[in-house]
């Protein structure tokens, strides 16, 4: 089944835990549990599925935890988990009891933090983004780490030169492309700290789904005849399940000093993106604002390279976007605020 192909909520979840052969071929090499902090978000039931979906295609044999606040017991996430197996642990990541309560783990996703909302409460930005994360690795000074991370530090670049490498000096612009900026330091000094630990700093740029993500944040712009802005002129695709599968098969690369790792997908115009969702969509397509050269967008010719091309491609998923949209397919409300030129989230 391609993306496009997609119909209904069961179809996308089985879809999206798809594992690819290089990512069951690492879980059988891995040897020990997992923990993966924050997996109770987004991204982590997700990716606890497809960990979960390869460990068996490899025969390997562990323990997924997960561990989280959790506050609601009535969660679907929580619940989606507990089918899984994951062994869950509800806590705070900010109290040192509850982290040193946690079981060891050979291998880590760490994904927790904060993004919005971070411009109006810095002190709980810096907390999450900074302090928080420094605890995880001492907590986990012996682990391979792969600390989701993030390219919104980069600088804005010439749309046509493609993005920033992850060999770009950052500069970063609002708390939360600073609190992105701590807490890869918060991992680069624990490395520096703990010889044993390995880790690899996974800069993601906006994932793709079906259920939120840029491209359905401007599909339903599109429908309700809504101008899109092209204040951020590129944006790069890659799909949720695509990066969820880099993610984990980085467990494999972690090391020390710390690997760093752009997950992007390709730069796409903006308003190429508009204009076919339009044609998708059978409605104009309507713009505002001018269209500068630069954009924040990241370069991931290293990912591409050490995995090989990603699964989904741009076509598909706007295809796929303004189907989900037009069929009034779930959404989670929870808007990407990609073009905020200013980093204020």
């Amino acid at each position: 089944m391609r993306i496009n192909e997609v119909r209904t909520v069961e179809e996308l979840a089985d879809f999206i835990t798809v594992p690819t052969e290089g990512l069951v071929e690492v879980a059988g090499r891995l040897e020990g549990d997992v923990m993966v902090l924050g997996g109770g978000g987004k991204v982590g039931p997700e990716l606890v599925e497809t960990l979960a979906r390869a460990d068996r295609q490899a025969g390997a044999r562990r323990t997924i935890h997960v561990a989280d606040l959790f506050p609601d017991p009535a969660d679907p996430q929580r619940a989606r988990l507990e089918r899984l197996g994951a062994v869950l642990h509800a806590g705070d990541f900010t109290a040192r009891s509850f982290l040193d309560d946690l079981p060891d783990a050979p291998h880590v996703i760490f994904m927790a933090g904060v993004k919005f909302g971070s411009s109006a409460d810095w002190r709980k930005a810096f907390h999450l983004n900074c302090i928080m994360p420094y605890l995880v690795g001492e907590r986990f000074s012996a682990s391979a780490v792969v600390v989701y991370s993030s390219g919104n530090p980069y600088p804005h670049t010439p749309v046509e030169a493609g993005g920033c490498t992850e060999e770009d000096d950052l500069e970063p612009q609002g708390v939360y492309g600073w609190g992105i900026v701590a807490r890869e330091s918060a991992f680069r000094t624990t490395a520096l700290q703990f010889s044993g630990q390995q880790s690899c700093l996974f800069r993601l740029m906006y994932a793709q789904h079906l259920g939120y993500g840029v491209l359905v944040d401007l599909a339903r712009m599109v429908l309700d005849g809504e101008p899109v802005s092209l204040a951020m002129p590129a944006v790069n695709l890659v799909s949720q399940r695509d990066a969820i599968d880099l993610s984990l098969r980085a467990l494999g690369l972690c090391n020390n000093p710390p690997l760093v790792l752009n997950c992007a997908g390709p730069v796409v115009r903006v308003r190429h993106v508009v204009e076919r969702l339009a044609v998708h969509l059978g409605v104009d397509a309507k713009f505002a604002g001018e269209e500068p050269e630069t954009a924040l967008l990241a370069n991931d010719d290293l990912a591409v390279r050490v995995f090989g091309p990603y699964r989904d491609g741009v076509e598909e998923m706007i295809e796929a976007a303004a189907g989900w949209v037009n069929r009034g397919g779930e959404c989670w409300g929870k808007p990407t605020l990609f073009g905020k030129v200013s980093h204020r989230y």
